[in-house]
């Protein structure tokens, strides 16, 4: 068995290994769960968030996901006025 020295990987990429497929599956759960909660006013990404992005490939249309601490906590789509985050609270 060979040892590696954590110490000395790499750090963590600001680019996502995740594929467009997993994009889109992490969009349609926040759909989904935050279809009965409250949504504010106005849509602001939260502070400190990651946003991951997949484009459309039949169309000019993107979704974004932001995760917040690996989690996922907002989602928009934005060329369709679509935006939606998991507040906790009951709608």
């Amino acid at each position: 068995m060979t040892q590696q020295n954590v110490n000395t990987a790499a750090k963590e990429s600001k680019e996502s290994s995740l594929k467009t497929s997993h994009i889109l599956d992490l969009f349609y759960y926040v759909e989904e769960v935050s279809a009965c909660q409250a949504q504010p006013q106005s849509f602001t990404p939260p502070v400190g968030a990651e946003e991951l992005t997949a484009f459309d490939e039949e169309g000019p249309d993107y979704y974004s996901v932001w995760l917040a601490d690996g989690w996922p906590v907002a989602i928009a789509a934005p060329m369709d006025g679509f935006f939606r985050v998991l507040t906790g609270e009951a709608a």
